[in-house]
């Protein structure tokens, strides 16, 4: 993936493709209008608000938790949709795989320690992407730390326009817009704090990805086959946590003992859906959809 070079002004963020003049603004967190644009009604949260700040120390005898997270209920099926005509650029048609799993095991899952506050270092290396490709964000689930930087890029010749919205409080923390592939927005202000984003396009509803936002290293996305593992982990007793947006989560205390691995296996249970913070379903005329199973 060629990402472009980068001009960021204070109040917008601008992006020139080597070779065009394609260039995307977006709309940074400390706008007021765009907070107030398309906010929804607060929802339960999977990230809890950190108790004190996370606090770098030596880790002696550091432990290893490794695990799977599984799903013993039925899997959403895959999805074909046909968008209409006027919605160039996506192609006749487009495969949606809301959760990939191999039999019970389930990936692409979050798993992190929710209660962790003291620990090895945060990496350093605090960039991170999300795509929009052939009409679906990718990957449609990402664990991120705070304070990173956060590039939304295209490699659609479709137009987009993707809403970051948080999900605790219902606002529209901020908006990128493009209009041709190649395009890349960064966002240096947005990942400020613990937090569930929920990442929507206006423009084609059936589009989604969620993107928890953590102060500590001690998470993972776990495999194809629904492996995970965290590693440096301080001795002692703490809450593990699963989840994906299609199948529920899981939270299980787990004691780790210096210089030892603890293994464990997560089974993620179904919760009622809560409202999406999409444009909710194509209208008439606005594309279809049909399960592919």
């Amino acid at each position: 993936m060629n990402l472009r070079s980068l001009i960021i002004f204070p109040t917008l963020a601008v992006v020139t493709a080597c070779s065009a003049e394609k260039k995307a603004v977006a709309a940074q967190p400390n706008v007021n209008e765009v907070r107030e644009e398309g906010s929804v009604p607060p929802r339960a949260s999977v990230v809890d608000p950190p108790t004190s700040a996370y606090n770098q120390i030596a880790v002696m005898e550091p432990a290893r938790i490794t695990g799977t997270v599984e799903f013993k209920g039925t899997f959403p099926l895959d999805s074909t949709i046909r968008p209409a005509a006027e919605k160039g650029g996506c192609g006749p048609r487009i495969l949606d795989r809301q959760v990939e799993h191999a039999g019970a095991r389930v990936g692409g899952a979050a798993v992190w320690l929710t209660d962790i506050r003291s620990g090895k270092a945060r990496p350093v290396e605090r960039r991170f992407e999300l795509v929009n490709e052939d009409c679906l964000l990718d990957p449609r689930v990402q664990i991120v730390m705070a304070s990173g930087t956060l590039n939304i890029i295209s490699d659609d010749v479709a137009m987009h326009r993707n809403r970051i919205i948080n999900v605790a409080t219902g606002k529209t923390e901020a908006v990128a817009p493009f209009n041709d592939n190649g395009q890349v927005v960064p966002f240096d202000r947005l990942l400020s704090a613990p937090a569930e984003l929920e990442v929507v396009c206006d423009l084609h509803p059936w589009s989604h990805a969620w993107i928890v936002v953590l102060d500590h290293p001690y998470y993972a996305t776990t495999s194809k086959t629904g492996e995970f593992t965290l590693d440096g982990v301080p001795p002692g007793t703490y809450h593990l946590r699963a989840w994906h947006p299609a199948l529920g989560r899981a939270d299980q205390t787990i004691t780790v003992t210096g210089g030892a691995q603890a293994s464990v296996d997560l089974e993620l249970t179904a919760t009622p859906p809560a409202p999406s913070a999409g444009p909710g379903p194509a209208p008439a005329g606005g594309g279809s959809t049909s399960p592919n199973g």
